[in-house]
């Protein structure tokens, strides 16, 4: 069984993670795998976005490299094509190990992780809800929000569309009120017999 977490920036992804992690239950964070990507494809990187890339101890500079890539669509896809088949793979083989497992992952469709899931828990909230969460848990400003924003436009244009169960969650009040739809959507596995309660 593979569940992904899809959605916006702050949209509960990271919460729904840690609950259903705290539940006993396998979670790769692909975000978490975007960094090491950019470890295991350091050299590929350098040779393609040039050496400003590079902190002075030679690891990649996250923040140069994001000042190029979410500027201009034609950089992202260019990083995309060399991160995104490597972080495919290792979701492949974290699957692979388990008998359930969460996906969770912002760009599902544009990874093409949904192909791989049985069903998807979306997650819906108001845009300015989540730039307060990103201002008070990131520190982030409301302008740099606003271009992340801008490269993940295509977040839920098709997973409607991709033959799989598709649940939506809004995130628009509490956190207890997001426990509550989680807790919800737990007890369906355990009646499904997906895991035991």
């Amino acid at each position: 069984m593979v569940i992904g977490l899809t959605g916006k920036s702050c949209s509960g992804k990271d919460v729904a993670a840690s609950y259903f992690a705290a539940k006993g239950l396998a979670v790769v964070d692909v975000d978490k795998l975007g960094h090491e990507a950019l470890v295991a494809n350091h050299d590929l990187l350098v040779e393609t976005f040039g050496k400003g890339i590079e902190k002075a101890d030679g690891t990649i500079d996250r923040k140069a490299l994001g000042a190029i890539v979410f500027s201009d669509a034609s950089q992202l896809a260019r990083l995309d094509g060399i991160s995104h088949p490597w972080m495919r793979s290792q979701v492949v083989d974290f699957i692979g190990r388990h008998e359930v497992s969460i996906i969770n992952c912002a760009l599902l469709e544009r990874m093409r992780l949904v192909e791989l899931c049985d069903e998807v828990l979306f997650f819906l909230s108001p845009l300015e809800q989540r730039i307060e969460r990103a201002m008070e848990r990131d520190g982030t400003t409301r302008e740099a929000f606003l271009r992340r924003e801008a490269s993940q436009q295509d977040i839920g244009q098709e997973i409607f569309s991709s033959g799989r169960r598709i649940i939506t969650i809004m995130n628009d009040s509490t956190k207890a009120h997001l426990s509550r739809q989680l807790d919800f959507y737990y007890d369906t596995l355990v009646g499904r017999g997906y895991v035991h309660g």
